[in-house]
């Protein structure tokens, strides 16, 4: 009997009865109705939704976009305030690379089209790879650092924030034009409310053209710029007790702390409940208030006509974020420029 079954069990069956047994523990699951095994589970990090309670300490879920492409509730959302008074003095000594480069053939779902029509023209330009990590506060360990190994904290602190916001607003392009073709009229409005623009006498066509003006991404490397000048690389009394990364004014005592030396008596520099927070409510800002309309445009015919030095051709119409004017875009030109942020323009979150 052993022997008769030895010699049926030969080389060539062994082989096909393993192939057998290895086809059907892949694929049984799935001709039964099954969840595939958990090594082939796809994972979609821009419109999985969970909750901040479920997240590990220190983290933040970054807002998603209802998929229906209805906007926020306008009464929610961050105000928009007026240009930064705040000019913390900011470092300019080069920094090290901080974050893993990603293949070549990457491409972020968060980075900006100008980014990355740009970096065609850029043939050294590679995609980096953020961690999803949004701390909500400046770490303690953060302050305890000097020189470029502060600067080196602060980006891995603020970039997947930055990255984080855009990656939402361009959320929020998809849905106002999934709103526009399918003639959702109404939601199209809503938007224009969010966005502070009057529908009166705009047919649906020019809304959205306006609307898709403002619903816009902003540069990577400016953002961090302006994030790094205003906050002093994370090391402000606003940033470490308001989450305020960008120095906008609000005009009420409640909404934030007073500086020492305002211009106007009823200024207070706005915090934040968190770090993204601010980025969000800058990015709002930047996207809504009059001061920054030039600043729109130019982007806008950035799309259409894409260059490698977006953030740079763009920090020329921030004049009016700041006091001093000129000065504002001269040192942020010089931030940009020194420390290399335009090697950001194709990161994107994990």
């Amino acid at each position: 009997m052993i022997s008769s079954i030895s010699n049926w069990l030969t080389n060539r069956r062994i082989v096909w009865i393993a192939a057998a047994i290895a086809f059907f523990g892949f694929t049984g699951p799935g001709l039964f109705g099954l969840s595939p095994p958990q090594f082939f589970h796809t994972h979609d990090p821009v419109t999985e939704q969970a909750k901040t309670a479920d997240l590990p300490s220190g983290q933040m879920i970054a807002p998603v976009i209802d998929p229906n492409g209805a906007p926020p509730d306008p009464s929610l959302v961050i105000e928009a305030s007026p240009k930064s008074g705040v000019d913390v003095a900011a470092r300019d000594a080069p920094d090290q690379s901080v974050l893993a480069k990603a293949p070549k053939t990457l491409k972020g779902p968060n980075t900006s089209h100008i980014e990355l029509e740009s970096a065609k023209l850029v043939p050294a330009l590679e995609p980096i790879l953020v961690p999803r990590d949004f701390p909500p506060h400046i770490p303690d360990s953060h302050l305890a650092l000097s020189g470029t190994a502060q600067k080196d904290s602060f980006i891995k602190i603020v970039l997947p924030l930055i990255l984080a916001s855009n990656e939402e607003i361009t959320k929020r392009r998809e849905a106002i034009k999934r709103a526009f073709d399918n003639g959702h009229r109404a939601t199209l409005e809503k938007w224009a409310q969010l966005y502070k623009i009057d529908v009166t006498d705009q047919d649906s066509n020019a809304l959205m053209t306006r609307l898709l003006e403002r619903v816009d991404t902003v540069p990577v490397a400016l953002a961090l710029a302006q994030a790094a000048v205003e906050s002093g690389w994370g090391t402000s009394r606003f940033a470490i007790q308001g989450n305020a990364l960008f120095g906008q004014w609000a005009w009420r005592d409640y909404a934030g702390i007073r500086p020492l030396d305002a211009s106007n008596d009823r200024a207070v520099v706005r915090s934040f409940g968190s770090l993204l927070g601010s980025v969000r409510a800058y990015m709002h800002n930047l996207n809504t208030h009059s001061h920054y309309q030039e600043f729109r445009q130019a982007r806008s015919e950035l799309r259409r006509h894409p260059k490698a030095d977006d953030a740079n051709i763009l920090v020329k119409y921030l004049d009016r974020y700041a006091e001093i004017g000129q000065a504002y875009v001269n040192k942020l030109e010089v931030l940009i420029q020194s420390n290399d942020f335009g090697r950001f323009a194709l990161a994107y979150l994990s």
